[in-house]
C-alpha cells in the first residue's frame, strides 16, 4: 500500500512539470504575403536546421489567425527556422529544395532556458505560377497515358522535383518555382522530349543544352508535349475509311513571315465533302533566340509549342485570329461529320510574324 501511495504521489509531483515541459518555448509573431498584407489561414513551421538542410520530419506547424497572427509551442530549446506556405493558393513550402527562393532567406531563431518566448515576423516566398501541359504521341495525335515530367531549377540542377502522371487525359499540372527552370517529359517507348530542344545527358547536364524558362507569379506556362516512339512500326498505319479526308490548307503558305501589327490572321481552307462543321488548333512556338539558332538545327521544328487557340464547330472554311506576340506560331485543322465524328487531321502549317 505504500508503494502504491508512493508511486500516485510521485504521478502528481511530476505531471505539472510534464505539462509545463510541453509548453515550456514559444515562437510567436505574423504571417505576411509576399506584398507586406497579413496573411490569414497561412502554414507557419518551425524546422531544425540539419547537415543536409531542415528536419521536415519533426517540424511543427500552426496556421495563422484571421489577424495573420500565430503562436507555436515547442518543446526542445534549440535553434529554429519559420517558414510558411499555402499550397492550395500556390505559396509553396520552401524547405522543397526546388521551390527555394535563392534571394529569400528564412528567420532562424534560437529558443533555450534564457530566451523561452521568441517573436518573429514571417514572410511567404512569391507565389507559384503553373506549368501545364499535354502530352501527346504525334504519330497518332493520341494522349499519351503515363509519363514523367521532371522539372529543375536551370542554375541548380539539384534543385528538383519530378511528377508522375497516370490516366487517359495526358495532363498535367505542376507550380513552378519563383527561379527560371527546365524540363523534360519521359514515357516507355517514347524519346525523352526537352523543354527548348536539345538532347539531354542527364539532370546534371544536356548535349547542346535544354531551354530555359520563368513563370512569373500568378503566370501560366502551357506545353503541347508531342512524343516519338523510339521505334515506329515500319508498316503505314491503317487508314479508317470512314474518317473524312484532311482538308487542304489554302492560305497562308507554309512558312509565311509576317512584317505587319497588329498580327491579324486569317485561315483558310479548302471545304471537305460531308462535313458539317470544321474544327482547328493554333499553337505557339518560342521565337529562337541567337544562341538557340547556334545550337539547333534549322528543320522548322516548333520549340516549346504552346496551345493558343482551339476552335469547334465552325461552320466556314475560315477562321480570322489576332496572334500572341512576334514569334513562330503554326495551325492544322480538320472537318466533321454529322455523327460528330472527327475527320483526318490536316499536317501543321508554320508562320512566324516578326513584329
Amino acid at each position: 500500500m505504500k508503494n502504491a501511495i508512493r508511486a500516485l504521489a510521485l504521478v502528481f509531483v511530476c505531471l505539472p512539470v510534464s505539462v509545463s515541459a510541453q509548453s515550456s518555448f514559444t515562437i510567436t509573431g505574423e504571417l505576411r504575403d509576399d506584398s507586406g498584407k497579413l496573411f490569414s489561414g497561412g502554414n507557419v513551421c518551425a524546422l531544425q536546421p540539419v547537415s543536409r538542410g531542415l528536419n521536415v520530419r519533426d517540424r511543427v506547424c500552426v496556421e495563422s489567425d484571421a489577424q495573420g497572427k500565430f503562436v507555436i509551442n515547442i518543446t526542445q530549446p534549440g535553434t529554429y527556422q519559420v517558414i510558411a506556405d499555402k499550397v492550395s493558393e500556390g505559396f509553396m513550402p520552401p524547405y522543397f529544395l526546388f521551390y527555394k527562393d535563392p534571394k529569400t532567406t528564412n528567420p532562424e531563431i534560437t529558443l533555450n532556458p534564457d530566451h523561452p518566448n521568441v517573436s518573429v515576423s514571417v514572410r511567404l516566398v512569391p507565389k507559384s505560377g503553373l506549368i501545364t501541359g499535354k502530352v501527346i504521341d504525334e504519330a497518332t495525335d493520341r494522349p499519351v497515358g503515363k509519363f514523367v515530367v521532371w522539372t529543375w531549377q536551370a542554375r541548380d540542377h539539384n534543385q528538383r522535383t519530378h511528377l508522375v502522371v497516370t490516366g487517359q487525359s495526358g495532363r498535367f499540372r505542376i507550380y513552378a518555382p519563383t527561379v527560371p527552370f527546365q524540363m523534360r517529359v519521359a514515357a516507355d517507348g517514347y524519346d525523352d522530349w526537352v523543354m527548348g530542344g536539345g538532347v539531354l545527358v542527364s539532370l546534371a547536364g544536356a548535349r547542346k543544352g535544354p531551354g530555359s524558362l520563368l513563370v512569373r507569379t500568378g503566370g501560366n506556362a502551357e506545353f503541347a508535349v508531342y512524343l516519338k516512339k523510339k521505334n515506329p512500326s515500319p508498316l503505314e498505319p491503317v487508314r479508317d475509311e470512314t474518317r473524312l479526308p484532311a482538308p487542304v490548307q489554302l492560305s497562308p503558305p507554309d512558312n509565311q513571315v509576317f512584317d505587319l501589327f497588329p498580327r491579324t490572321t486569317r485561315l483558310e481552307w479548302s471545304p471537305v465533302a460531308g462535313a458539317v462543321s470544321y474544327a482547328l488548333e493554333v499553337e505557339s512556338c518560342w521565337k529562337r533566340s541567337e544562341e538557340e539558332r547556334k545550337r539547333l538545327p534549322e528543320d522548322g521544328e516548333c520549340i516549346n509549342p504552346s496551345p493558343f487557340e482551339e476552335k469547334y464547330r465552325l461552320p466556314e472554311t475560315t477562321y480570322e485570329f489576332v496572334f500572341k506576340g512576334a514569334q513562330p506560331g503554326r495551325w492544322r485543322v480538320w472537318a466533321i461529320d454529322k455523327d460528330h465524328k472527327p475527320g483526318i487531321k490536316s499536317s501543321w502549317r508554320r508562320f512566324t510574324y516578326l513584329k
